[in-house]
């Protein structure tokens, strides 16, 4: 099949097996299974078609309807030589298990640039009483195409219109999915993907423009621990309304983190707490139905046996407990348990391990919540957790209480319990939607065309598709597909399209 092939092996070439040799998930089942060679594989060449017809009575021949492509199977013929039937046994044990993949990526050395995805199906007879046999496998492709090892990308540009436009050449034979990569360089309410095949929406097109951001205003932010001294130690709203002591005391630390210096004293869950009255804004209102409250906080342990106590509330007009999350870690488990609570009232609760390569590490910690009238919204690890209360759509948030503690005399507490930058967003609209514009710079969208989700910054994102939208495929040859965006999005985002080509 080729007039030449270096068969020598190095770190950065592989021993040659045959030319219909083959990996499967990235391994020659040669390298696998002592004694084995592929021979020779079937079933890569033409696929036949199912053609679906009509018969009309009284004319001749029949309607076409439509062709199909079935499965795929890919035969394998293979040898095994060996010496034993220890050996033997052992060989055909370790190709079964090499085998026991499902859709398993398989690439031939004779066109290592495609790949099928199959499954290991059927078997041929193997010889009684030999340890030097040939036989086959059977590899079941319920995609019959190959596809490229590698996606091809290409990079939008505004055409002689000003319209953004990406010509994608699709090389292959037969119509694949497209993907996105869309990275913003500017506030953004709305995505448009339009081509001749299909049209995409998400986000709205009617969001309001970067004037919306006047509308929300920063009433508190602190980025140091000296900050935290406007507050008021020793008085606070806590996570239940409870009433747990706060005669311990919070000292700053040259590395930026404002921690526990004592916890004081208690027969139950006591520490320190701190609160503050947020300022009314530049109009002279005081509260905010509609905020966002933001802490970054370092929450690590070192062992199962420590524990204790960190609250972050937002208090109401009312004095009352409006929204908080706080991180309860017991002795006796290695798991810390965040609570979201709206007006007292547990909404839900995750846990995980806050250990070193935690998302409450010092890298981490972020935390949020949002509120834009009924729906509060509770950010931790990276995540979303969203709860609607319609009783607390109007209730406005006044103060911020922090909260460190231990419970009883337990000295063993969590290695790491502090506070890092802390701050309180005010905005005056009722729908998050417009506050702030849905897409902020440097938000980067993913839409994968094989599953069809869309991500923000790589969390999914569903809600944000429009209803209608359709996606589609491009055929081989040249295709071209526009993007549109907010009237205010300038400079346009940077987009990339990306496609996997696939063949017969």
């Amino acid at each position: 099949m080729y007039s030449f092939r270096d068969t020598i092996k190095t770190k950065e070439t592989l021993e040659y097996f045959g030319s219909e040799a083959f990996t499967i998930n990235g391994e020659y089942l040669e390298n696998i299974v002592p004694g084995y060679r592929t021979l020779s594989v079937s079933g890569r060449e033409l696929l036949e078609s199912e053609i679906s017809t009509l018969s009309i009575s009284g004319i001749d021949g029949e309607q076409y309807l439509q062709r199909r492509r079935p499965a795929r199977i890919l035969t394998i013929k293979y040898q095994i030589n060996v010496d034993t039937c220890g050996e033997f046994r052992e060989a055909f044990n370790l190709l079964n298990k090499a085998l026991n993949a499902e859709e398993a990526q398989l690439i031939f050395d004779d066109e290592p640039d495609k790949c099928f995805y199959g499954t290991f199906s059927d078997t041929g007879d193997v010889p009684d009483g030999r340890n030097k046999i040939v036989s086959t496998f059977e590899m079941y492709c319920s995609d019959p195409y190959k596809h490229s090892t590698t996606e091809k990308t290409f990079q939008a540009s505004k055409n002689t219109s000003g319209i953004l436009e990406a010509t994608v050449t699709n090389a292959g034979t037969e119509s694949v999915p497209v993907s996105y990569d869309i990275v913003h360089n500017h506030e953004n309410g709305f995505i448009g993907i339009v081509s001749e095949y299909g049209i995409l929406q998400y986000g709205s097109a009617d969001e309001a423009d970067d004037e919306a951001r006047e509308k929300s205003e920063v009433l508190l932010k602190y980025t140091k621990p000296s900050d935290y001294s406007a507050m008021t130690e020793g008085k606070g709203i806590l996570a239940s309304n409870d009433t747990f002591p706060m005669t311990g005391k919070f000292t700053g630390y040259e590395d930026g983190w404002l921690r526990l210096q004592s916890s004081g004293s208690g027969s139950s869950w006591h520490g320190a707490a701190r609160q503050v009255t947020l300022p009314a804004d530049s109009s002279g209102e005081s509260g905010a139905v509609n905020f966002v409250a933001q802490t970054k906080i370092w929450f690590e342990t070192s062992d199962a046996s420590q524990d204790g106590l960190l609250e972050f509330v937002v208090g109401d007009t009312d004095g009352n407990h409006l929204a908080s999350i706080h991180l309860v870690k017991g002795v006796g488990t290695a798991e810390c348990t965040p609570i979201f609570q709206v007006q007292a009232k547990e909404k839900g609760r995750i846990s995980y391990v806050p250990n070193s390569n935690s998302v409450t590490n010092r890298n981490n910690g972020n935390m949020e919540i949002r509120k834009s009238g009924e729906l509060f919204e509770f950010l931790f690890g990276g995540k979303t957790y969203p709860y609607r209360v319609p009783e607390a759509k109007d209730k406005k948030a006044l103060t911020l209480t922090i909260f460190i503690g231990q419970y009883a005399n337990r000295a063993n507490l969590v290695n790491q319990m502090a506070f890092g930058t802390m701050s309180f967003r005010k905005d005056n609209v009722q729908y998050r939607v417009d506050i702030p514009n849905r897409y902020a710079e440097g938000d980067v969208i993913t839409i994968d065309g094989d599953t069809t989700k869309m991500y923000v910054n790589g969390v999914p994102a569903l809600g944000d598709e429009v209803k209608g939208s359709k996606h589609f495929h491009v055929p081989p040859g040249e295709s071209k597909i526009q993007f549109y965006f907010s009237d205010f999005c300038d400079p346009a985002p940077d987009v990339t399209v990306r496609i996997r080509e696939a063949y017969l």
